[in-house]
């Protein structure tokens, strides 16, 4: 009951952010990369670029989880035969490469070469334009319409002042 009055806060506060629609859609691009891909060095260094560019943390936290959640029960069902189609329909300068990147002692740690690493990228790119469209265009309309909302509102206005609705909202909002 906790975690899902946690995840309804942070859903709040993300979406009355002042965080930019674009910020959120790389947001959750990112994280839907970090959970596709098996834990490992890849994953580390998709939370490094997270951290490095100008998006909100907790969303692409968030989705990091909702596509991991996703991605454990489709593992051999579609990421590791989505992988194999994807390393066998290569062009030999593709596989060569990845061969070559598989013995070299800092690419090694990438395990570029497995289905698995595979198939959650090419699963990623399959999915990053319309996640990325649908995030942004949803969080932009749902900013607005809220704004306008609670500024016409008048019930909002009369609840504002009550100090039970005060504290409610201190609690689920902070």
């Amino acid at each position: 009951m906790i975690t899902l009055l946690q995840i309804c806060r942070w859903l709040y506060r993300t979406l009355n952010s002042d965080v930019r629609p674009w910020q959120i859609g790389v947001a959750v691009l990112l994280g839907a990369l970090a959970g596709l891909l098996p834990l490992g060095l890849g994953t580390l260094v998709v939370f490094l670029v997270i951290l490095l560019i100008n998006c909100h943390f907790g969303t692409a936290f968030f989705a990091f989880g909702i596509f991991r959640l996703m991605a454990w029960p489709l593992q051999l069902v579609l990421i590791r035969p989505l992988g194999a189609a994807f390393t066998d329909h290569l062009p030999q300068a593709g596989k060569d490469f990845l061969v070559q990147a598989a013995k070299t002692p800092v690419l090694s740690l990438f395990r570029l070469d497995y289905f698995d690493v595979a198939g959650g990228f090419a699963l990623w790119l399959l999915l990053a334009l319309p996640l990325l469209i649908f995030t942004t265009l949803f969080f932009r309309r749902y900013q607005e319409m809220l704004t306008q909302k609670l500024a016409q509102s008048r019930v909002m206005k009369v609840l504002s002042q009550i100090w039970l609705f005060k504290a409610l909202r201190y609690v689920f909002v902070g």
